[in-house]
């Protein structure tokens, strides 16, 4: 026998045993399935479901589950519910010790959104109804007393890609929950109906400096300590944390160019382990720094240095000679190309507040330390260095990254060589005059 149904109420004979087959109509139904033998303990796995109302719904409940176990696509989630199983899926990735930041992003959804709303939904009852009505609910417009966005940001409405995260990280939990056989299929996998998700075009276009602009604001920060910092960043398109982690080993003796191996973020002790705090060069914790290699392959790469930037780093090399000469024993060296004077990391967060402050005081128009990565590709691209070169410096996982995430910056430029194309043309036609 595969699978059995029962009666689960409170009646007792007159020798205080449960009866069985009970006619009263009150209790409940369950069943119980036989799903073979465990593959980990060698047990037989007998499977208990109740709660139904009636005989008939039982055995139709039964009957679907035998059908699963015929069909392969049967699974057991042990009775788990969502919000567990998200307790569980987090402990993992930190114990994976997976990218600081992406555990950051995961945690914070879980938190604000998919523990609260679905956390007490069993895994094996989660249907994409489920998480369009969630996906919903974050696209509405805000109505709040107190800032929702990131460091206190006054937010009205979430933005496409905002939302977007938060659909991958439910449906980066249930694929684990996949693999781990605790359900069948992923319901957060595919398009989402009436929902207005990122595709990664529709999102509003960055702010990039002009050439001039650009130029104004180096010639701003040239006596700056960090002066270099900000040429790398306009010329060579780094990350931040690229920049923060760089290290005199990683430029080519040339100077040529410089490879990116490491990197610095800035995190809180509540995100990291013990092991993860401890500095690989000295061992001691640097608060709010965290020493790690890049994400991901791309990541690791070959830059190569404009002349601009490699004046500005035989600038900087020589000023921090003098600062490790005046501390000397107290100077804790790191080998990091951009530090403190007295050779610890610099935090990475408060670098931005120090562009911020320098982008302020020479009057241009507010952007993000990262948008100078976007001003750096412009650059390459007017330049004419070819999409498939810029990808690679920019360390994107294929060109189709780096069309798609600049094609705004692509337009005068395809604009340009379109009226070059149609100039083939024209220019043996007789010129009239516009009506």
């Amino acid at each position: 026998m595969r699978g059995s149904v029962y009666k689960r109420c409170q009646c007792r004979d007159a020798g205080g045993k449960r009866v069985k087959n009970c006619r009263k109509p009150h209790g409940s139904w369950g069943f119980t399935v036989d799903a073979g033998t465990d593959p980990a303990t060698g047990k037989r796995r007998q499977i208990p479901r109740s709660g139904f109302k009636t005989k008939a719904e039982a055995e139709e409940a039964l009957t679907a589950e035998l059908a699963k176990l015929d069909a392969g696509t049967w699974v057991d989630d042990r009775n788990m519910t969502l919000g567990t199983w998200l307790d569980q899926w987090l402990g993992e990735l930190i114990a994976a010790q997976r990218s600081v930041n992406t555990v950051k992003n995961y945690r914070g959804h879980v938190r604000d959104a998919w523990k609260p709303l679905l956390g007490h939904v069993l895994l094996r009852d989660i249907r994409r109804s489920h998480i369009e009505r969630v996906l919903a609910l974050l696209s509405a417009p805000l109505d709040s007393e107190r800032p929702i966005g990131n460091v206190g940001r006054w937010v009205t409405q979430r933005s496409p890609s905002t939302v977007e995260g938060y659909r991958r990280t439910i449906r980066a939990a249930l694929s684990a929950a996949q693999r781990r056989e605790l359900i069948a299929i992923n319901p957060a996998v595919g398009r989402m109906d009436a929902i207005a998700l990122s595709t990664g075009e529709e999102d509003e276009e960055p702010t990039v400096w002009q050439p001039e602009e650009t130029a104004r604001f180096l010639e701003h920060v040239y006596d700056d300590r960090l002066s270099a910092l900000y040429e790398l960043a306009a010329y060579a398109g780094m990350r931040r944390a690229e920049l923060c982690g760089l290290r005199w080993a990683d430029i080519d003796p040339d100077g040529a160019g410089l490879r990116v191996r490491q990197t610095i973020v800035s995190v809180t002790r509540s995100q990291v382990t013990p092991t993860q705090v401890r500095c690989p060069v000295c061992g001691v914790e640097h608060v709010g720094r965290l020493f790690k290699s890049p994400k991901s392959r791309k990541g690791r790469r070959w830059v190569p240095l404009a002349p601009p930037a490699q004046e500005a780093l035989v600038r900087h090399r020589a000023a921090q000679r003098l600062e490790r000469e005046f501390l000397g024993i107290d100077y804790d060296d790191h080998d990091l190309v951009f530090c403190r004077p007295d050779g610890l990391p610099l935090r990475p967060d408060r670098v931005t507040v120090a562009f911020e402050q320098h982008v302020s005081a020479c009057g241009l128009p507010m952007v993000r330390l990262h948008d100078t990565r976007h001003g750096a590709c412009s650059l390459m691209l007017a330049g004419g260095v070819p999409i498939e070169i810029v990808q690679m410096i920019l360390g994107h996982s294929s060109p189709e990254v780096t069309r798609r995430v600049y094609a705004h910056l692509m337009r005068r430029d395809a604009a340009e060589q379109v009226g070059k194309a149609a100039d083939l043309v024209t220019r043996h036609r007789p010129r009239r005059d516009a009506v």
